[in-house]
């Protein structure tokens, strides 16, 4: 998983590199609509594969994913909607902690040797209720400190990126269906390229100095939202694999979903501050799953 953060790291820095010697006003309009190519063709390959059906879902680990994502993270979402100073990074971030399930779920889970099957459910339950509440959330963590978020160009942004794609998704998989391995290497693909584009587009307006300002933030939640869980599931009685089971689908956060929706609803210049989100929950995550594998906490 540390060899995915480096072809995009590669694409960030380059497209922002370029984008800094290389005038790019006179064709904003082309790359924006070419990021709006790239954030379908990133998304749609994932719905393909998706499924609604359910193995069966264990009650205590559900409620507690469903505590961490829909109570605590919101929670979260408004501290730093509060005190961040930084109004993209806040916006960005707060609305990335919105959405749960990373799209590696599943590997954190097999690498710490939590329970695969559980995790799929969960997968389905928690990611399909993000997708139902997430215009409510935003709007309402937003419109406490008047931001002015639509919450129906939210709608509607959802509808495009999430609801229609998935639908058809569904229905073109009854005649075809690509393995995963195929899915996962044409979502990094389209991934890299959409990365390198609004790096390069938007290369004038970021300023690398807010990412030491949204570390603390990142880093805070994420840490935060484990340690929630180690506490909720010794209180519960959770066993270890349940616990593995869904401790990274609250942690971890669905950040392509989320670049895809801010891009076509406000900007690409906040997918900038997701996508460093995403490096530093991919770090953090790997590192928890791989000490408990290896038992060390």
């Amino acid at each position: 998983m540390i060899t995915k953060l480096l072809p995009i790291f590669i694409s960030a820095s380059t497209g922002y590199a370029l984008g800094r010697f290389v005038d790019t006003g006179g064709v904003q309009g082309l790359l924006s609509t070419l990021i709006t190519l790239l954030v379908l063709t990133t998304i749609f390959p994932s719905m393909i594969l998706f499924r609604f059906e359910s193995a069966g879902v264990s009650k205590k680990p559900l409620l507690a994913s469903l505590l961490i994502n829909f109570v605590y993270s919101p929670l979260f979402a408004l501290l730093i909607l509060k005190t961040g100073s930084n109004h993209i990074m806040k916006v960005a971030l707060a609305s990335s902690l919105l959405m749960p399930v990373p799209s590696m779920n599943s590997a954190y889970v097999i690498i710490s040797g939590g329970n695969l099957e559980l995790t799929v459910s969960l997968m389905a339950v928690n990611f399909l209720t993000g997708v139902a509440l997430y215009p409510l959330l935003l709007s309402t963590i937003s419109g406490i400190h008047n931001l002015g978020i639509d919450p129906v160009q939210i709608s509607e942004t959802l509808m495009i990126v999430i609801v229609l794609p998935l639908l058809f998704g569904q229905v073109l998989r009854k005649f075809v269906t690509p393995s995963r391995e195929v899915v996962s290497k044409f979502t990094e693909v389209s991934l890299n390229a959409l990365v390198f584009t609004i790096f390069l587009s938007k290369a004038s307006l970021i300023h690398p100095t807010s990412f030491i300002v949204q570390l603390p933030y990142s880093v805070g939640f994420i840490l935060s939202s484990v340690f929630l869980s180690e506490v909720i599931s010794k209180i519960s009685g959770i066993k270890r694999e349940e616990h593995l089971s869904y401790v990274f689908l609250s942690t971890g956060k669905n950040n392509s979903t989320v670049i895809a929706i801010l891009t076509l609803a406000l900007s690409p210049l906040y997918a900038v501050y997701v996508l460093f989100h995403q490096f530093i929950q991919i770090v953090l995550l790997l590192a928890y799953a791989t000490a408990k594998a290896e038992k060390i906490i």
